[in-house]
């Protein structure tokens, strides 16, 4: 024998059969595609990050692709990142500091539409490059600089 229909039950088989309006049904829309995550809250940070308005560039596909963007925090584990509206960010990139010559391998950890906040996993001195599988970042430093 089947159990009496909770009150739970009998909402949700209501809102179920009543029309939605046109807008809350279209498929294409990009929040039901992609929801943006939205910052985390600064506190949970293990160390404070300090304001920056510094030029740096977003490196990744092995040095295929680059884009300009603006450092707005930063610390040693991470950064938050300005770019331009609709820039598609990778997951897993080089961001280099242009003004200090740093470089740092970076991981999303949440974006929205001009922004990203930015967990490092290595940092290092762009002029220091000695690694062979980063020679790509090291040619496309000496390339800006000339």
């Amino acid at each position: 024998m089947g159990q009496a229909p909770t009150e739970t039950m009998r909402r949700t088989a209501r809102f179920l059969r009543e029309p939605r309006h046109p807008v809350c049904i279209m498929t294409d829309m990009m929040f039901q595609r992609e929801p943006v995550q939205l910052p985390p809250v600064a506190e949970r940070r293990p160390k404070g990050r300090r304001r920056a308005l510094k030029g740096a560039l977003v490196v990744h596909s092995g040095g295929r692709f680059s884009f300009p963007c603006t450092i707005r925090n930063l610390s040693d584990n991470g950064a938050r990142i300005a770019f331009k509206k609709g820039q598609m960010m990778p997951s897993d990139f080089y961001l280099v500091d242009t003004w200090a010559a740093r470089g740092h391998h970076a991981r999303i950890a949440w974006v929205t539409a001009t922004e990203a906040g930015l967990s490092f996993s290595n940092s290092f001195d762009m002029n220091a490059i000695t690694d062979p599988a980063l020679g790509y970042l090291k040619r496309f430093w000496d390339q800006r600089m000339v």
